[in-house]
């Protein structure tokens, strides 16, 4: 059936793409269903991870015999109502049995798991976006379903971290709506681009068809001249004047056969697309101003000779050869792509159409006009470029901010494990059997913290590049860690050498996240040699007279080099780039690291304005090379350990400002200890009337407080009231511009959550001591 109606040819079209894409999106779902059942085994009953996969097996199932239906049958515009129901029908359901595993699958007891569902179904939903944008029905009869069962149950359990996701997810599902409605209306234009190109194209041809048939006219006329010419030979001496007449028909007849091709050449010059003519052979026999242009050939090289066959790259000349005997045979080829070869060897895509030109009712060779595709294949690249940046910016976005929010309430609740046994070891005799216990479970505590601090890394804004450092000792502190004992135990055949430079440059950096990032590219190093090997670690100084070019560009300038080399099992080109990506790895989740390691070094280094090169070939090994901006300064010499009783306090006032009852508890009985008058308020309004109607020597200010004023409008106020009040910050959450802001203004140490009793006597001491 002919589809006049616009419309409808847009419809059928945007229906075939969505259509076809439906195998990819069954692969995926399968595959997605497959990890996702995997990772929750343990966590959630087996039959209901069975119950739900045989459920997601069969909606694809019957997707898949659908689709050969639909292949059998084919797709008209009779039928596409049909079929696209019928495909929004089982999508439907698709998505329904995924968002039941945010009801059904969701473990109660891991947050983790809980997440990764999340996760799973966001990757889900963003897939629709590239795969069904262009009919969004497909993309809401997915995502509704997918989205709205866990969203439900997390508004039910209504705690401080599940309703937040519940929003985060329908934020989410508003953004991936507005990406899928906006790739919609870029794909029903550049459709609508499609018809109007081929509609011109389509004229173009109808003119040339029209010029055609005044040529064959006057060759028709000319052998009628001939023919005229022929019968009054004889009569040449007789009928001289009507010869003479007859001739300047003919000139006449010629003149206009020349003008007529002369306007056709004009008309193919100025058009924009490449026109050429070829003869049976497939020699050029006519070609107009823009396909030299685009081959880079003159007008001359046409009488030389020049073989379409050779304007194209040699493995399209198959395909070309069968396309130009179809034509050659009264085919009308449509839309043939090929990689078009310029006279220079440099290539370029075109898109051709052609057909046979006839002499009468003989064939003469080809008319075709091609486009060239390049701008149109670059702005693909480009728009595919810009989505996989947007959706790796919308990861990012979300991981941060949750990792922010997580890592705040965990360094609340570790603030009990890492306080309070500093207050029991104070009552504890020095041979007490329960001293160990207690220190071994506030070892625990401080390694959980420093978990905390690579999902703050993450978020890049915990990181304080203060302290003159020098790298060797960085490196030498690793090789005596216990770490690396259980490192060097768990991969005994894996050998380590050490080539440090003497001299070697400080820089200004933060010795716990360089330890980090050593330890982790040393462990990398260490899982990339199961069978053994060597890994050289080594420093040098470094002057670059000019910038780098290598994985990260490095600025000219003077570096200290830290170099950490194996030669293991390299890693593949094709992911070499996500190799820094947050939760990208090769190894088992959970077994070997939190898939965090490599994202920590990437933030570590930019936090310390270096950069890193990466060099790594399969199975000969990687190279890391990791380069900072050297300083001047010299390091200080470590502080010696001091006593306890020389933080005490005299006394003195301090008033706690916390939201959080046991924040405040633990503070308390610490200031209590150290000898301080203490006194709590848990709110920034509470604050600023206290300070209304007290005088308090220190103020211990949390930064966020929920509901109210938060630590920066708390400090404001009070130094309204009270200028030059003195104050510390104590905060679960990273340094960021409003804690910077608040200390500007006058507060003094910031010390985070969760802070040991020596800590906070040191920090408040020392507050209490500024300006004396």
């Amino acid at each position: 059936m002919d589809i006049s109606n616009t419309s409808d040819r847009y419809k059928l079209d945007r229906a075939k793409r969505v259509l076809h894409q439906t195998p990819m999106a069954i692969a995926v779902t399968v595959m997605n269903s497959l990890i996702l059942v995997l990772l929750l085994v343990g966590t959630t009953p087996m039959y209901r991870l069975v119950i739900w996969l045989s459920a997601v097996l069969l909606i694809n199932i019957m997707r898949i015999f659908g689709q050969i239906r639909m292949h059998k049958i084919g797709i008209t515009p009779e039928n596409l109502n049909q079929h696209l129901n019928i495909f929004l029908a089982a999508l439907a359901v698709s998505g329904a049995i995924w968002g039941s595993a945010g009801v059904y699958l969701l473990p109660d007891s891991s947050i983790a798991h809980q997440v990764f569902i999340v996760l799973m179904l966001g990757g889900m939903v963003a897939g629709t976006v590239g795969l069904f944008s262009s009919v969004m029905a497909a993309f809401y009869c997915f995502s509704i379903p997918a989205f709205l069962p866990i969203c439900i149950v997390f508004f039910l359990y209504g705690d401080s971290i599940h309703f937040p996701m519940g929003v985060m997810i329908i934020l989410f599902w508003v953004v991936m709506a507005v990406t899928a409605k906006k790739l919609n209306r870029e794909l029903i234009e550049a459709i609508s681009l499609k018809y109007e190109n081929m509609g011109l194209i389509s004229s173009l041809e109808k003119e040339v068809i029209v010029r055609k048939a005044v040529e064959e006219r006057l060759i028709q006329k000319n052998n009628e001249i001939e023919s005229i010419v022929e019968k009054r030979t004889a009569e040449l001496i007789n009928a001289n004047k009507q010869l003479l007449k007859e001739i300047e028909e003919r000139k006449e007849a010629v003149n206009a056969l020349k003008r007529s091709e002369e306007k056709y050449r004009e008309l193919a010059n100025s058009l924009p697309q490449i026109v050429f003519e070829a003869d049976e052979a497939g020699n050029i026999t006519f070609a107009n101003r823009n396909a030299f242009r685009a081959f880079g050939y003159e007008t001359g090289d046409i009488e030389k000779g020049i073989n379409l066959f050779h304007m194209v790259i040699p493995a399209d000349r198959e395909k070309m050869r069968e396309n130009f005997q179809k034509i050659i045979s009264g085919v009308v080829k449509r839309g043939s792509e090929y990689t078009a070869l310029r006279k220079d060897g440099s290539t370029f895509p075109v898109l051709s159409d052609a057909e046979i030109i006839k002499k009468d009712v003989n064939r003469v060779g080809i008319l075709g006009i091609a486009i060239d595709l390049t701008d149109k294949k670059n702005e693909e690249r480009k728009q595919r470029e810009i989505e996989a940046q947007l959706q790796r910016a919308q990861k990012m976005e979300a991981l941060g901010t949750l990792a922010g929010g997580v890592a705040h309430d965990l360094n609340n609740i570790l603030s009990g494990i890492v306080g309070y046994p500093d207050l029991l070891l104070m009552q504890l005799p020095p041979d007490s059997p329960f001293r160990r216990p207690v220190m071994t479970m506030q070892e625990s505590g401080k390694k959980a913290a420093a978990i905390v601090q690579d999902l703050l890394t993450l978020t890049r804004r915990n990181v304080i590049v203060d302290k003159t450092v020098n790298l060797n000792d960085v490196i030498n502190e690793y090789l005596a860690s216990p770490e690396f004992d259980r490192l060097i135990s768990y991969h005994s055949t894996v050998k380590i050498r050490t080539r440090l430079e003497d001299g070697l440059l400080n820089i200004k950096g933060s010795p716990v996240h360089l330890l980090k990032t050593v330890m982790n590219l040393v462990s990398n190093a260490a899982e990339a040699l199961p069978d053994g090997g060597d890994i050289i670690i080594s420093t040098e100084n470094r002057y670059l007279d000019q910038p780098l070019r290598g994985y990260d560009d490095v600025a000219e300038g003077d570096y200290a080099v830290i170099r950490i080399c194996d030669n293991g099992t390299g890693i593949s080109p094709h992911d070499i780039g996500r190799i820094f990506e947050p939760f990208f790895t090769k190894k088992s989740m959970g077994k070997s690291g939190t898939g965090l390691g490599m994202t920590v070094v990437w933030g570590t280094v930019k936090d310390h304005n270096g950069y890193i090169d990466v060099k790594s070939a399969i199975n000969k090994g990687t190279e890391f090379t990791l380069f900072f901006p050297v300083t001047r300064g010299a390091i200080d010499p470590k502080e010696r350990e001091e006593e306890l009783s020389l933080y005490y306090g005299r006394g003195e006032s301090v008033l706690i400002v916390d939201d959080m009852k046991s924040q405040i508890d633990i503070a308390r009985e610490m200031l209590d200890q150290l000898g301080y008058s203490v006194s709590a308020v848990t709110s920034g309004e509470e604050a600023i009337e206290y300070i209304r109607h007290h005088k308090t020597d220190l103020v211990i200010l949390d930064m966020i407080m929920l509901p109210g004023l938060d630590g920066l409008e708390t400090y404001k106020r009070i130094l309204e009231i009270n200028p030059g009040q003195k104050a510390i910050i104590a905060t679960g959450f990273a340094e960021t511009i409003r804690v910077k802001s608040t200390m500007s203004l006058g507060a003094g140490a910031y010390i985070k959550k969760p802070y040991t009793l020596v800590t906070l006597a040191k920090a408040v001491r020392a507050e209490l001591g500024r300006g004396k």
